[in-house]
């Protein structure tokens, strides 16, 4: 993997995000989005690949064979733990989306752009946010298919946006 920012940038960013969502700066609304699009390019590019990211992905894995191994001789049995684990990730991703789109958008998308993450009280991180966005930080290289062409372009968006932060707010590179 190539990465976009220096580890000082990363830990930099990961704190911000965790301030941001901490201290509740902001409206409950753009906190959460701000907070998931510094979180998620700084866990993709400061544990993708790690050892946390292997065990995490080989966990997973091993949850779903145990559940396919489980149906006996069905024949979903014979599914792919990979691509069911990629599916998984991608309708994650769709949930996100769902939950990050302006509230407004819901007379146009219907539900879908009415999700959100729960609020979370003064001084608290917003716990799903944060699980959501590490999964998604370690393991968007999983899905396949268009979702996984869409979810490795979002993250490297917001990459590309977010990463010159650290250096511009603090003067770390």
């Amino acid at each position: 993997m190539e990465h976009t920012m220096s580890p000082t940038a990363v830990a930099i960013l990961l704190l911000l995000a965790i301030v941001v969502d901490y201290m509740s700066i902001g409206p409950n609304s753009l906190r959460d989005r701000a907070a998931f699009f510094m979180a998620l390019p700084a866990i993709r590019e400061g544990f993708n690949g790690s050892p946390a990211d292997q065990k995490t992905v080989a966990a997973a894995g091993g949850v779903i064979q145990s559940l396919l191994d489980s149906t006996g001789g069905a024949y979903i049995a014979g599914a792919s733990v990979n691509a069911i684990l990629g599916a998984i990730i991608g309708l994650l991703w769709i949930y996100t989306i769902g939950c990050l789109l302006p509230v407004k958008l819901g007379k146009k998308l219907g539900r879908f752009a009415t999700l959100s993450f729960p609020q979370s009280p003064l001084y608290r991180l917003n716990g799903k946010l944060w699980i959501v966005a590490i999964i998604l930080g370690m393991m968007s290289d999983l899905p396949g298919g268009v979702v996984g062409d869409l979810t490795r372009s979002l993250v490297d968006i917001v990459t590309g946006v977010v990463a010159p932060l650290p250096a511009l707010l603090f003067g770390a590179a």
